[in-house]
């Protein structure tokens, strides 16, 4: 489930001069504006190679042209930043971002929303480390400079809140998570109505949270209705839609519905599958370790073993993976191996899982 969306858990489921010299000066922003806009419009769209090559050639441009700790790049790492993170690129993201913070705190009080973005960037990325103590600090920070500076009518708060809450669920903190999710729910479709895709966001959000307090039917409704409003505004091939799909997927597995969780992993993967760099995708990873245990799980162990070993492959292959992740895939694999009569093999596989964790 993403940063917006975050999986399940690690294993499951699944953020100047005289005239003619100013008019180029305007031309040159306006154009780093358009192209980071359109970058943006790519990370939306999961197109992030692309939008990477955008934003470093930008990147490059504006320290040569402002200078490497100007204010005008942070725009640049700000973005370069928030897509590492999506891409599962956590080291890359927190350079990123922290470097933005370092920028921004030279020139605290004119930008403390500025500051703000980077600070909260760099506490969800912290997070989504396991570095909980360094990320509950610049996510308070950054949740406290936007009740006291906000201009965005809510929006801004309403990031913080999704981004502490999704905190809190790391450390089972559940009551403060949920009133958080809920507050962020409320601002965004204030400022954007009913079927704002920030809202859909932190839905999914909440329905994970729902999932990991064993609250099905509240999770199950939320899900339903956040893969419907993805559906109709991002297209039903986009990944958030697969990441959907994967989480109401292992909710009917742990209700038994076998036969309607199948259906939703195979539909997820498929998706995965079509994206680019899909041998290298953690969240295809993840749906395919699911559908091993769900074949376990119906001692159909013929079907689970080259699906679980596949699972294990692409976490390997993947950039910076999860040490806790690759060994809970290797333990699912091992696990397969073990009910199939193969114990050297699942002997082997585990003791590779421990040396990671």
């Amino acid at each position: 489930m993403k940063n917006a969306k975050h999986p399940i858990s690690s294993t499951k489921v699944i953020l100047a001069g005289l005239l003619a010299m100013t008019v180029v000066g305007c031309a040159q922003q306006k154009d780093g504006e358009t192209l980071r806009n359109e970058s943006q419009l790519l990370i939306n769209k999961a197109e992030f190679s692309r939008a990477e090559e955008l934003l470093r050639t930008q990147l490059t441009h504006d320290e040569k042209s402002f200078g490497a700790s100007s204010k005008e790049i942070t725009p640049d790492l700000d973005l370069l930043g928030d897509l590492y993170l999506r891409e599962g690129r956590l080291g890359e993201a927190e350079t990123m971002f922290k470097r933005s913070v370092a920028i921004k705190q030279t020139k605290l009080k004119p930008y403390m929303m500025d500051l703000s973005t980077s600070l909260n960037g760099l506490g969800r990325t912290l997070s989504a480390r396991g570095r909980m103590t360094e990320a509950q600090p610049a996510l308070e920070q950054a949740i406290g400079l936007r009740e006291e500076n906000d201009t965005t009518g809510g929006v801004a708060l309403a990031d913080s809140e999704n981004s502490l809450a999704s905190f809190y669920v790391g450390n089972a903190k559940y009551a403060e998570a949920e009133t958080l999710y809920k507050q962020a729910i409320s601002r965004y479709e204030k400022s954007a109505g009913k079927e704002s895709m920030d809202a859909a966001n932190v839905r999914n959000n909440l329905a994970s949270l729902y999932y990991v307090q064993q609250k099905y039917s509240e999770a199950q409704s939320l899900f339903d209705w956040v893969l419907a409003t993805y559906e109709r505004n991002l297209g039903d091939s986009h990944p958030d839609v697969a990441s959907v799909l994967n989480n109401l997927a292992e909710l009917h597995r742990h209700k038994k519905e076998y036969g309607t969780a199948e259906a939703q992993y195979k539909r997820a993967i498929q998706i995965f599958e079509k994206r680019p760099g899909a041998d290298t995708n953690q969240s295809l990873a993840c749906a395919l370790n699911n559908l091993a245990l769900l074949y376990s799980a119906q001692s159909k162990y013929a079907e689970a073993e080259p699906i679980a070993r596949r699972s294990v492959v692409i976490y390997e292959r993947s950039a910076a993976p999860s040490p806790v992740a690759v060994a809970n895939a290797l333990r699912t694999h091992a696990s397969i191996l073990n009910s199939s009569g193969r114990a050297d093999e699942a002997r082997e596989v585990n003791e590779k899982a421990s040396r990671l964790i």
